[in-house]
């Protein structure tokens, strides 16, 4: 698999007027700029906190720092940060298809990050299917670079896929936005995603499939190896068994959507094909996920 060459710049550039937009309000490790939808609460200082690397400069008090040479923000009552929730789907099917499902998969978790950070959200990146490791919150247009570096080193080659959206839904974290950007052939996902309905999270599910999956182009006598188990299948790919693939593929999906329906999330299918201007500006902002 070719090495991932990241968020091309001008995508970036599009992406900066452009921030998420929550259907209600989420509760937050810290506040931020982001205005509460809560009524009543009037614009006015709330109190100082420490400067961090990658915080608006916007809110530093020049005063406080030419006096006590230390860096402390002001913070006010209506302000909070959204904590928007990445989770990449790390199983080894995601390595599939030329462009790799896996690095469509980066380039759109890398845009959505950026319009998180830019906006001055909280961006918790998870890598599922491989092994759990803490999670802390990238803040700050400056964090996008490591951002940047977590999504390259990140590879497909992990699996358990609905385990993993499982440990998420149980972990003590903040609820918010949750991206799920993932190709779903996992078929206990549909019970994954019923699970983490029971949390506050708004849900988007990008599924991301190839067009050799969707419509396969095979015949004669085959060997089948699963990406994740390494089980082999071998097969006569005709007519019949082709179109009992379709309709097993279609019945899952459809699953998952009845599953993302009940829950309240927004589902969306795309290629990997499709360019990330597509699915970002034409196909998830109609869906009022973003607004600018």
């Amino acid at each position: 698999m070719a090495e991932w060459t990241g968020v091309p710049n001008e995508l970036l550039s599009q992406l900066e007027r452009y921030r998420f937009q929550p259907r209600r309000s989420h509760s937050a490790q810290i506040r931020g700029e982001r205005l509460s939808p809560r009524k009543g609460i009037s614009i006015e200082f709330a109190d100082y906190r420490h400067y961090t690397p990658g915080d608006d400069l916007r809110h530093l008090d020049w005063n406080i720092l030419a006096r006590l040479d230390r860096a402390y923000l002001r913070t006010y009552q209506d302000e909070q940060e959204l904590p928007v929730h990445l989770l990449l789907d790390c199983s080894a099917s995601m390595a599939f298809g030329e462009p790799s499902k896996f690095d469509g998969a980066r380039t759109l978790a890398g845009s959505l990050g950026y319009i998180g950070l830019v906006g001055g959200d909280a961006v918790y990146p998870h890598a599922l299917g491989v092994s759990a490791s803490e999670v802390r919150p990238l803040r700050g247009r400056v964090a996008y670079l490591r951002l940047q570096e977590w999504l390259r080193v990140r590879e497909p080659s992990g699996r358990a896929l609905s385990t993993a959206i499982q440990r998420f839904a149980q972990a003590n974290l903040p609820s918010g936005m949750a991206f799920l950007i993932t190709d779903g052939l996992d078929e206990a996902l549909p019970d994954a995603l019923r699970a983490l309905g029971a949390r506050r999270h708004e849900l988007v599910v990008l599924q991301i499939l190839s067009e050799v999956e969707l419509e396969p182009e095979l015949e004669g006598d085959l060997r089948l190896i699963d990406a994740e188990t390494g089980e082999a299948l071998e097969i006569t790919a005709t007519r019949t068994v082709l179109n009992e693939y379709r309709n097993r593929l279609k019945a899952h999906l459809d699953a998952i959507q009845n599953s993302c329906r009940r829950i309240g999330a927004h589902y969306l299918q795309v290629r990997n094909q499709q360019s990330p201007q597509d699915i970002l500006l034409r196909a998830l902002y109609p869906l009022g996920v973003l607004q600018g």
